[in-house]
């Protein structure tokens, strides 16, 4: 959200500058992006009033006749150039950017310079026409510089709890609970009693909860003055007219947006309803739309029927919006179901400043207020005539009263503020107070985000701030059913430090995931789908993690070329069964990358022992047992495939990604691991290291090519004996002269005895031993 800082402070006129308003709201919770100065008007851009316009043969040009000072002439291709307005004129010799305004010659016509749009005086982005201000706006020739200085505007990063900072009065309010004395905006206006000339009819009240109509006519449709203008520009919205613009300026003052529809479209009156099966609007940006049944709309009673005027709480309808010629309008000012806007606005791919503000909920008791702003800046800008009655339809709840405790805060917070401190901040946020502890506080209605008690008390330490809360941990004594409800979180984090350990990179991926990608990673179709999805591509809920790490992957490589990558994740995956969901949590891993240093490099296994080789020291990280067998999976290598076990129970899959996928998401070979959490544990034993030296012998066993490595290590284990301490494997060799078909496995042996010095006959026996249990099996001894 932009504030303009002269905007802002005309509700609190004693902030002291940007820099500080920007501290004061970080300490409210609201952080600036960033804050930047605009309206640098150049030197030379003078105001000019429009004398006389009229076309140029044979061209869309118009020459305009200006008095800014003197009577000037300039060409202008803008379709808006017209005699009777107010024009930004940049005399010779002004510099526009890199852009120097001269004297020169168009179609026969001596143009003295150039009328600007709002994008070439660079207030604003529109360039598509000249930026209007009223004809006697300014004296003519007045430097524009004088009336429009520079500007500060602070961008927002507002919470969606927060509906009611979306307008600068809830920020001065915030600011008012820090000290800051508070000016209300007021437009008093003189109503008369007319009778109105349509009626109000809401079909849907769950929809449209509170609806209010007011009424003006005798207006002018004139551009607006410089101040609003300015105000708009400066919020990053572009002026339209004096009508249109009040109800934006109302609705960034008070986060209530409105609109007003051209009486002569209204008919007999306004009905509120949801949309007719094939029903179409020409929304106010040009594009005509096929309405939903759900959509709620706004219709105008014509002829006994009702004809859609505009898309409620999105958008208005192009036929009934202000013109140059509307006189009376239907002011419409309205409290709106959030979910039913959200999903409206999601159907036809629009987001307004009204949507955004509605989806998020709006001050159920502010209509009448923002009605009654609206029509008194009506009369004073435009010169309309009001009438005093209004038509309301809805009853909207005031907020309930909550019981506030302030030792229960102080408990919460760990501080001892008093009684009197809580009860001053809360009433000074608007909070009404009652009782004698405990205290009744009843919140403003504007404050939607004020339901529990544990709310109150987050905006004490809030208007106190946050600073004020001690530094030191609280006692903390859990209830016994609490008890240990934290292993869970210690386990994972233990898991993560391990893996962190190894040299993986944790990241994390959304749960959501695209339907259609069940076909490219070869799963089955997701079982879980939203019905209201953020976008069509987080439509179903994920079941395995590794096509995130993937997706990262291949983002990660489009922006850069690392050799290697090392990625985890830890993650919760989603099924359905027997009319449940099913939840489970899952660890994830991907190696990208080889250049491993191991001894053989062939056929592109390297990967995936070099994977499976940190996998293996996870586990014995984890006193686990683990290994893999051979096992097809569909997304992985046909001969590159493994299913894991830890402990004897198989937990997943480990391999290298299917090339077909691979090729499909254009990426090198990749090998991945994913597990089912959480693992069993195995008590932790300590064992002192021994003092005594240990004793080396290497030992090469010539095996079939087909037989696995841990099968060969099981078997040198059982018969070392209890003095082995290590063994590792340092070589894998296959070729003359061993025989085809054979492979010849090299192994570095460690024994070590905890209490004495082993002999070398001990040793030797333990290696004859070893020896005798891999002839037993039919393998042999390279020597």
């Amino acid at each position: 959200m932009r504030v303009p800082f002269s905007w802002l402070k005309q509700y609190v006129p004693e902030l002291e500058s940007p820099e500080v308003l920007e501290e004061r709201l970080a300490g409210l919770g609201f952080e600036t992006d960033r804050m930047e100065r605009v309206f640098r008007i150049p030197k030379g851009v003078v105001f000019a009033r429009v004398l006389e316009a009229s076309p140029i043969p044979g061209t869309r040009l118009t020459r305009l006749v200006l008095e800014a000072g003197r009577a000037v002439e300039v060409v202008s291709g803008a379709g808006n150039a017209r005699e009777g307005i107010g024009v930004a004129l940049a005399l010779p010799g002004t510099e526009l950017g890199d852009l120097k305004v001269g004297e020169r010659v168009i179609q026969g016509v001596r143009s003295f310079g150039m009328a600007l749009s709002p994008k070439e005086l660079g207030v604003g982005e529109y360039g598509g026409g000249l930026l209007e201000f009223p004809k006697d706006a300014l004296p003519p020739g007045t430097p524009l510089a004088e009336a429009w200085p520079e500007e500060v505007v602070l961008d927002l990063e507002v919470t969606p709890n927060r509906p009611d900072a979306l307008g600068l009065l809830g920020l001065a309010r915030d600011l008012h609970a820090l000290g800051y004395p508070l000016v209300e905006p007021e437009a008093p206006f003189q109503a008369e009693a007319v009778p109105l000339p349509f009626g109000l009819q809401v079909d849907d009240p769950e929809g449209a909860p509170h609806f209010t109509l007011g009424y003006a006519f005798g207006l002018k449709v004139a551009p607006s003055p410089l101040w609003l203008q300015r105000a708009l520009f400066a919020a990053g919205m572009r002026p339209i007219n004096n009508v249109v613009d009040i109800t934006n300026y109302v609705m960034l003052e008070r986060a209530q947006p409105m609109h007003a529809f051209d009486l002569r479209f209204v008919g007999a009156g306004i009905r509120v309803r949801r949309a007719r099966e094939g029903e179409r609007l020409v929304t106010l940006d040009g594009v005509e739309r096929l309405l939903h049944p759900e959509d709620l709309v706004i219709a105008g009673l014509r002829e006994g029927e009702s004809v859609p005027l505009g898309l409620a709480g999105v958008m208005g309808g192009a036929e009934s919006e202000v013109r140059e010629d509307t006189e009376a309008i239907a002011l419409e000012v309205a409290c709106f179901d959030p979910v039913a806007i959200r999903k409206t606005a999601r159907r036809h791919g629009l987001r307004t400043e009204a949507s955004h503000r509605f989806e998020r909920g709006v001050d159920p008791l502010g209509q009448v207020p923002a009605q009654r702003r609206a029509l008194g800046l009506l009369q004073a800008l435009a010169g309309a005539r009001v009438a005093e009655a209004l038509l309301e339809e809805g009853r909207p709840k005031p907020p309930d009263p909550i019981p506030f405790r302030p030792d229960y805060a102080n408990r919460l917070l760990g501080t001892s503020y008093s009684e009197e401190e809580q009860l001053s901040a809360l009433r000074r946020l608007g909070c009404r107070v009652e009782g004698e502890g405990p205290y009744l506080v009843t919140p403003p209605s504007h404050r939607l985000d004020l339901r529990l008690e544990e709310d109150l008390v987050e905006e004490v330490a809030r208007i106190q701030g946050y600073e004020t809360i001690p530094l030191d941990l609280p006692a903390f004594f859990p209830a016994p059913d609490n008890r240990g409800v934290e292993a869970p979180y210690r386990k994972a984090e233990r898991l993560r430090e391990h893996l962190a350990g190894l040299g993986f990179q944790e990241v994390y991926t959304y749960s959501f995931a695209d339907p259609e990608e069940a076909s490219l990673f070869r799963l089955p179709p997701f079982p879980l789908r939203l019905r209201n999805p953020l976008a069509p591509e987080k439509a179903a809920l994920r079941t395995h993690l590794f096509p995130g790490l993937l997706k990262v992957l291949r983002e990660n490589l489009a922006l850069d070329r690392p050799e290697r990558a090392l990625l985890f994740e830890v993650g919760r995956v989603y099924g359905a069964g027997e009319g449940r969901v099913e939840e489970k949590t899952h660890l994830a891993g991907l190696l990208f990358g080889e250049g491993l240093g191991l001894p053989w490099q062939g056929e592109g296994l390297s990967g995936f022992f070099l994977l499976k080789g940190y996998l293996e020291a996870l586990f014995r990280r984890l006193g686990l047992d683990f290994r893999v067998e051979a096992h097809p999976y569909p997304f992985l290598h046909p001969g590159v495939s493994g299913r894991a076990w830890v402990e004897g129970e198989a937990r997943g899959f480990l391999g290298e990604l299917h090339p077909e996928i691979a090729r499909a998401l254009e990426l090198p070979p990749v090998w991945l691991f994913e597990l089912t959490l959480p693992f069993p544990e195995r008590p932790f034993a300590f064992q002192d290291p021994s003092r005594y030296p240990l004793a080396l012998r290497d030992l090469a066993v010539v095996v079939p090519e087909a037989t696995p490595y841990g099968e060969v290590e099981g078997v040198l284990r059982e018969a070392a004996g209890p003095y082995l301490e290590a063994l590792a494997l340092f070589d894998l060799y296959q070729g003359p002269p061993l025989p085809e078909g054979r492979k010849s496995l090299a192994f570095h042996l460690r024994f070590r005895h905890p209490e004495r010095t082993l002999r070398d006959e001990e040793v030797d026996g333990a290696v004859a031993r070893m020896v005798a249990a891999l002839r037993e099996r039919g393998w042999g001894i390279r020597e």
